[in-house]
């Protein structure tokens, strides 16, 4: 194997493991957004709501992760790694390509998405991020040949399709192939490609396979010590809001901390 299932594991893991930082992020973000959470006109409880936040949050974690991953195989089949972060000229915005590498002939800019499933809005600024990244690039390599690919990597969603390819067929760059790919089309352009996209998919089950039971866990706000040490590392100003006597805090206070003592405990702590 090219990558062992340990690396894979610990990879991922840094990725996506929920370390302090997380939970303090996670009390400023219900601070701050309270009316998410309560309210009368909600179906879905505030746990619910909770749970679908961190899903979403280690959704988005995994995309990093599957970057980091893919740049690891790059780099393992002997491919130069470039430098990601780059200026633009147009307005000297500062961009950061997904994955960037070379090779004899041509340098690679990859826009790496995990699956197409945006509304219209989006798909519109998403291209266009990915036109001034290989603007930019363009601009700084002159001489060179690019090879620019729009990758989702999950290539059972095509929902924007048709869109990207429309807008792929009327930009006209020097030296510059502009790709569409979904699944394994991406990796089918590089040494070893169809190796690395089956050893993914393996290692991918394999982890799904052993880890199928393992719930997002909700620690208990009221009682838990990874809350009690968010409430002591949370900002004063989020620390106040939440104390104060407007009613949808009163509100957030008795559904979040209803059980257990860490309100309290944490008042304590932060006045010494």
């Amino acid at each position: 194997m090219i990558i062992e299932y340990k690396e894979f594991c610990d990879l991922l893991l840094s990725h996506i493991e929920e370390g302090q930082n997380f939970y303090i992020s996670l009390l400023e973000n219900i601070i701050a957004n309270p009316k998410r959470y309560i309210g009368f006109f909600r179906l879905s409880n505030p746990k619910t709501k909770l749970i679908q936040n961190i899903t979403q949050s280690r959704e988005i974690k995994f995309g990093d992760f599957l970057e980091n991953l893919v740049e690891k195989y790059i780099q393992k089949i002997g491919y130069k790694i470039l430098n990601k972060n780059i200026n633009s000229n147009i307005n000297n915005e500062k961009l950061k390509i997904d994955l960037f590498f070379e090779d004899n002939n041509f340098l690679y800019l990859i826009e790496m998405k995990v699956r197409d499933d945006h509304d219209s809005a989006k798909k519109r600024g998403q291209f266009l991020n990915f036109i001034n990244k290989l603007t930019a690039v363009k601009q700084k390599y002159l001489n060179k040949k690019i090879k620019a690919v729009m990758w989702f990597v999950d290539d059972l969603l095509t929902k924007n399709k048709k869109y990207y390819n429309q807008e792929i067929s009327s930009v006209k760059i020097k030296n510059c192939q502009i790709f569409l790919c979904y699944g394994k089309e991406f990796l089918n352009m590089v040494n070893n490609g169809k190796l690395i996209w089956n050893e993914l998919i393996l290692l991918l089950k394999k982890y799904n396979e052993e880890n199928i039971k393992n719930d997002v866990n909700i620690p208990d706000f009221g009682n838990s010590k990874q809350i009690l040490n968010a409430l002591l590392k949370i900002k004063n100003s989020a620390w106040k809001k939440l104390n104060s006597d407007n009613q949808i805090y009163k509100m957030l206070r008795e559904e979040f901390f209803k059980n257990g003592n860490n309100l309290e405990e944490a008042k304590k702590m932060r006045n010494k």
